[in-house]
């Protein structure tokens, strides 16, 4: 029995004159398919074309990532934005990549029920598989693997080649840099109010005026108030450069029990419960505690001695004072425990700010690097009125100024009673106590010294007659990174797109048996299906005839 889909009319098998482009001779046996010219029309020269188009596409697509790869987002010059573009590109390039490979995939049908039988069911699957991904996936589990398969492969993967190239691109905030010579803040080397001339030429050192911005820093400090540090930046600023600048530090040590044994106490006259005792710190700084047995003891006192040794050539750059701070807790008779003194230093000291920045309100040292100077390097110069240390090629330092009428001054502040304080629990009337709320109890003194010498030292650098040290604004911008690996996705496609194309097109080529109908609709009308030898048969021969025909055919649904 014979199962014949109707042709259209005035369909006849192709003899007489051929195409002028045909590549193959006239006298072909009734077996042989009309063929023509690889780059004929009829044969490959559309899917040659969009094959080289989607591989032209992906080269520009690749070519766009190349010239914006770290560069801003500004510099695309473009109307459309980079996305779009690579969208436009990825849909044109998958575009013109499935068309050929949809049409290779419909001439493996031909070639594959040419070579061996095939389940007439599987004609289906091959048409499927040729128009979209889910008609491959069918096509991948029900058909054996050959050529084709490696076309249905492709068309599901190519789903994934749109996406891959987008994230190709990415974008990253950076900063973008601009010198501003109103972005700065203040160093110093000097430290001199320019006293000099001003009626203290005879003057001691308890005459010497004090330093009401000094005075303030150092207070600052021992009572823990934070102060923003002074500079000039609107918004995200940095400072590339290296800046010395004048400073101070402290030391501190323990040395309470090398103290409590210098201890020498006594009762007051008339006054058997009392116990009054003097003592002396390693640094030789005086401490004198009272007791009154259920009226009163000592629990803080506080004694600074001024080092004389700051008149001389000293090593390195000199120590001005020494501070010692006596602090007990009591019990209910005024019994001492706990008891601790702690010693202080206060020195002049250089430091080394690097890579400086500032975010907003926020300012910040990325490195504070404290100089050692060499020994004997500091020494008076201008009589007894400056001192100074010379600038070293070694350490990278310049020439640094102190007064001494400003050293003075300092030294005579923390000799006031401001500074110098005693704090008598219970009976006692208190006068001279000072600062001494703010360093009693458990307070930690190393680390309130230490914030006082900050504080100080950012006073220097914010006088007036400070240095400054300008930076740059850092501008957030949007940058473009190029994230490669991505895009192997899309080469790995191309590059299997491009092989399918060539080994479709070199097996079609070797033999006129095999028509080159493609994914062609008007070759199934011609052809017959005989179910006694399994076969599938056209008498049309010429797939220019058969177009031919059919634009002059006319024909309805029977």
């Amino acid at each position: 029995m014979e199962y014949r889909l109707r042709a259209l009319k005035g369909y006849e098998p192709a003899h007489g004159n051929v195409d002028v482009d045909s590549a193959e001779p006239l006298n072909r046996s009734p077996n042989e398919y009309q063929r023509y010219n690889l780059f004929s029309p009829a044969e490959w020269l559309i899917e040659l074309i969009t094959s080289l188009a989607g591989l032209l596409l992906l080269i520009a697509m690749a070519a766009v990532f190349w010239s914006m790869n770290g560069k801003p987002l500004s510099a695309w010059p473009g109307p459309v934005s980079l996305n779009t573009v690579v969208s436009i590109l990825s849909t044109a390039c998958t575009a013109a990549l499935m068309h050929g490979v949809s049409a290779f995939i419909g001439q493996l049908k031909w070639l594959q029920f040419k070579q061996e039988p095939q389940k007439l069911s599987h004609f289906e699957k091959f048409d499927e598989a040729s128009r979209g991904p889910w008609g491959s996936a069918v096509f991948l589990t029900t058909v054996k693997w050959n050529l084709a398969t490696l076309g249905a492969a492709i068309t599901i993967l190519r789903l994934a080649f749109g996406p891959l190239a987008q994230q190709v691109v990415g974008i990253e905030q950076r900063n973008v840099t601009a010198s501003n010579d109103q972005i700065s803040f203040g160093y110093t080397t000097v430290y001199n109010r320019n006293l000099v001339g001003q009626g203290i030429g005879n003057s001691g050192l308890s005459s010497r005026p004090q330093d009401a911005a000094m005075q303030s820093a150092i207070l600052q400090g021992l009572y823990n108030i934070t102060v923003p540090e002074i500079f000039r930046c609107t918004g995200s600023c940095r400072w590339k450069g290296s800046y010395v600048s004048l400073g101070f530090k402290t030391d501190c040590n323990n040395v309470t029990q090398a103290t409590l044994n210098t201890a020498s106490c006594g009762s007051e006259p008339n006054l058997p419960s009392s116990n009054n005792c003097n003592m002396t710190t390693p640094g030789g700084i005086d401490i004198a505690t009272r007791f009154i047995f259920t009226q009163s003891a000592t629990t803080y006192y506080m004694n600074t001695t001024f080092d004389d040794s700051l008149w001389d050539t000293p090593k390195g750059l000199p120590r001005i004072l020494q501070t010692a701070i006596y602090r007990a807790t009591v019990d209910s008779n005024f019994n001492s425990s706990h008891v601790n003194v702690t010693e202080c230093s206060l020195s002049l000291a250089a430091y080394r700010y690097t890579n400086a920045s500032a975010d907003g309100n926020e300012f910040s040292f990325g490195q504070v690097e404290e100089i050692d100077f060499e020994l004997g390097s500091w020494g008076v110069s201008d009589g007894p009125l400056t001192f100074r240390v010379n600038a070293s090629q070694t350490l990278d330092t310049p020439t640094m100024e102190i007064s001494s009428i400003d050293l003075g001054a300092l030294a005579n502040f923390f000799s006031s009673n401001v500074v110098v304080s005693q704090w008598v629990a219970g009976n006692f009337e208190n006068h001279g106590f000072g600062v001494s709320a703010a360093l009693s109890g458990d307070v930690d003194i190393p680390g309130r010294f230490q914030k006082m010498a900050t504080s100080m030292t950012s006073y220097l650098r914010s006088r007036p007659d400070s240095k400054l040290a300008l930076g740059e604004t850092l501008t957030p911008t949007p940058f473009v990174v190029i994230h490669w690996p991505f895009m192997l996705g899309p080469v790995v496609i191309e590059v299997a797109a491009i092989l399918f194309a060539i080994c479709t097109i070199i097996q079609n080529r070797r033999s006129r048996k095999v028509p080159l109908w493609k994914s062609l609709a008007l070759p199934v009308l011609e052809c017959q299906y005989d179910d006694q030898f399994g076969l599938i048969h056209s008498e049309v021969k010429d797939i220019k005839e058969m177009k031919k025909t059919a634009e002059t055919a006319t024909v309805r649904l029977e």
